[in-house]
């Protein structure tokens, strides 16, 4: 009887080592008791920290906004939201990555869309063409210039261009409308003429300006 039950004692050792169900039940009893207990305790004392923290930064409700924004490809308004969160914490560097990588995914997403919708405005016939197009600074004073052609088959009369100024976000920040140096009888078909126009005291921030014929008879 004792060989048979000291036979029956290493058996049993010997599958609680080669069986990974019994190593697992013999790891769940190791672990009960006060070691399972204390591991808890400091598994919801880090969670209850994280928590606390998250509630502490103004900002962190504006850095989940911005993950949710991203994840639906809305790279537009998740980096204003990652705005409004650097303005909270200027030295957040979670706030600093998450919006360059909405700049580069807006980027990204709107070189796609310009691939696979692109928009070309143009007249079918061109009534006038716009060249020789430069700009000086002269006396606190911005002068646009160029060339204007007719290129109808009639003549144009009281021909008025306006020029606008904008700034590097193609943000329109001033406009001014000038007409052409013309003879009485205005522009004949293919004829040209000069023009310039001038802007006082130009904006700071002016980095470009835009041409149209904005009016003619």
């Amino acid at each position: 009887m004792k060989f048979a039950y000291r036979f029956t004692a290493i058996t049993l050792l010997i599958a609680s080592l080669t069986c990974p169900a019994l190593m697992a039940q013999s790891q769940g009893l190791a672990r009960s008791g006060s070691f399972a207990d204390d591991a808890d305790r400091m598994s919801e004392a880090r969670s209850e920290q994280v928590s606390l923290k998250n509630a502490a930064s103004p900002a962190q409700q504006f850095l989940n906004t911005a993950r949710k924004l991203m994840g639906e490809g809305n790279y537009v308004q998740a980096k204003e939201a990652l705005k409004t969160a650097i303005r909270f914490e200027p030295m957040n560097p979670e706030a600093w990555l998450l919006y360059d990588e909405a700049a580069i995914g807006n980027y990204i997403a709107n070189q796609r869309a310009q691939k696979l919708n692109p928009v070309i405005e143009r007249d079918i016939k061109p009534l006038f063409e716009i060249s020789r197009v430069d700009s000086y600074i002269e006396r606190d004073t911005l002068y646009v210039v160029g060339s204007l052609k007719n290129l109808s088959d009639q003549m144009k009369r009281e021909i008025q261009i306006t020029a606008k100024i904008l700034n590097k976000n193609k943000k329109e920040l001033r406009r001014q409308t000038g007409e052409l140096s013309l003879t009485p009888q205005g522009l004949l078909p293919n004829e040209s003429s000069l023009f310039e126009i001038p802007f006082k005291n130009p904006p700071g921030d002016a980095k470009v300006f835009k041409l149209e014929v904005s009016n003619f008879e």
